[in-house]
């Protein structure tokens, strides 16, 4: 099923920043300000295992971290196979692409090495393996399976075109399955063919794979809706064991594909439901009849079908509080915090966190707005109180203004902080810091790692070191870097 017609895709310039921050308080914390370089050599902070696979230029191999023993996955690339054809390009802006995004269902991140020969992406690890290898080993998957599964991509996918950021690539190839059990938690991955659409532009460049790309891609301009058209082949396929176009090579692949009739009658159609077949044609289907990524998870196969244990009442009541109870009170303590939850937290961590944050999640756009919460908050404390409780939460916790609660967001204000800032997360989040290594952090220093994109006023940062510095050297020590971390946990 991996057949490729991928074209070199259109590299999309990052948009211009004119804002200058000039207080503390306007500095923005988000989870891809902490993806950056490690000037270190690679083998020095990772040990090398496994191989999980290979490619065109390269491999992907697993790794520990050898101060955490923390295991990740690695993408490593030779850089003078990249350097042809723009490839080294279009890996900068998957890095870009993924320093964007903050969804349960969205691989993670974390850093990346370059030395003279090799470019080096640290990733989250999944166990399961790709959702293709477990399709050919179950054959299908029942309606209960197939809808959980779908209802994850369509919230990944509906959160990436929320942000205009188009997959152009998906299939079972690029969905890891994040364990091997029933619930069935995915990842999506590789994000090489991704691209930034802010001014809803339509793209003619052919890209995607043969079984999955949409017609539309084939024949003419299309938009986000060819990620769409994947999902339909995909749910297809999950309920089949078979895709709805084949042919002995792509040219009889893509013949099927724009002309867009497929079975529904053969075996296993009829055991079938009608919901799951509406389902499916709603997206195979032309574009502009398609259903939208916020349109099919509403559909009734979708919602009836995709039911998940639900947390108990006491558990959502915990983390209501522990969401009542949140400060961001001080600008590097919630960069700390940031930090630790998306770097050096485990997934076994926040296993039942991402339940609860689902069933927060109504609409299943892979963010919580003040609406959502409102709504579980009104059937605890009534509406007056529920409002006032919402307002201070939402002030509190969306420390990145965006008008929502984003998943690391939520993780920050509800996972336990003693457990989080154990002694050893601390000092990793020094070594963040600390750039130079000489066990202090400077007003540069924060400034390297804070500023983001943007540009910035001197005094800012020498403002939160002066809130910081105790012993008035001017610049923060570990000790004093402890001390305001784990003030507010005393």
């Amino acid at each position: 099923m991996g057949c490729s017609i991928m074209t070199k895709p259109k590299i999309e310039p990052e948009p211009f920043d004119e804002k200058c921050i000039s207080h503390v308080s306007e500095i923005k914390v988000d989870p891809g300000i902490f993806v950056q370089e490690n000037t270190n050599k690679f083998q020095e902070i990772y040990r090398v295992g496994s191989n999980l696979g290979s490619g065109a230029f390269g491999e992907v191999k697993t790794c520990f971290h050898r101060d955490t023993g923390q295991k990740r996955a690695v993408k490593i690339f030779r850089k003078d196979l990249i350097s042809r054809g723009g490839k080294r390009q279009a890996l900068d802006q998957e890095i870009e692409i993924l320093k964007q995004l903050d969804h349960p269902n969205i691989v993670r991140v974390y850093e990346f090495f370059e030395d003279e020969r090799r470019l080096y992406i640290v990733m989250e690890y999944c166990s399961g393996g790709e959702l293709y290898a477990e399709i050919v080993k179950r054959k299908s998957f029942n309606e209960v399976h197939a809808a959980q599964i779908m209802q994850q991509i369509l919230s990944a996918v509906s959160y990436m075109h929320d942000n205009f950021i188009i997959h152009r690539d998906l299939k079972p190839e690029n969905i890891l399955l994040e364990e091997q059990n029933e619930t069935m938690n995915i990842k999506l991955i590789d994000f090489g063919a991704a691209i930034v659409n802010r001014d809803s532009d339509h793209y003619k460049n052919a890209m995607g794979t043969s079984y999955y790309v949409a017609p539309e891609v084939l024949t003419g301009e299309y938009n986000e809706k060819c990620d769409m058209w994947s999902c339909g082949v995909i749910s297809y396929i999950l309920l089949s064991g078979q895709p709805p176009f084949e042919g002995r090579n792509d040219t009889e692949i893509l013949g099927k594909v724009k002309i867009g009739k497929f079975d529904m009658e053969s075996d296993p159609w009829p055991r079938i439901s009608s919901e799951a077949k509406n389902f499916i044609s709603r997206l195979l289907c032309p574009n502009d009849e398609r259903l939208s990524a916020s349109q099919a998870i509403q559909h009734p196969w979708i919602t009836q079908r995709a039911y998940r244990t639900l947390p108990s009442s006491d558990i959502i009541q915990e983390v209501l509080l522990k969401l009542n109870n949140f400060h961001s009170s001080n600008k590097l303590r919630d960069a700390v915090y940031t930090f630790i939850t998306t770097q050096c937290i485990s997934v076994q961590d926040t296993k039942l966190l991402r339940e609860v944050f689902r069933n927060l999640d109504r609409d299943g756009d892979g963010k919580i707005s003040r609406h959502e919460l409102l709504q579980t908050y009104t059937k605890t404390v009534g509406a007056e109180q529920a409002a006032i409780d919402v307002d201070r939460v939402m002030k509190e916790v969306d420390t990145d203004n965006n008008g929502y609660i984003n998943y690391s967001e939520f993780l920050k204000a509800t996972l336990d902080i003693r457990k989080v800032m154990s002694t050893e997360n601390l000092k990793a989040a020094f070594r963040m810091f600390d750039k130079d290594g000489n066990g202090s952090i400077s007003a540069d220093e924060l400034r390297k790692v804070l500023e983001g994109g943007a540009s910035s006023s001197e005094q800012v940062w020498n403002d939160i070191i002066d809130q910081v510095d105790q012993n008035g050297d001017g610049e923060i020590d570990l000790q004093e870097f402890e001390d305001i971390v784990l003030s507010k946990l005393s």
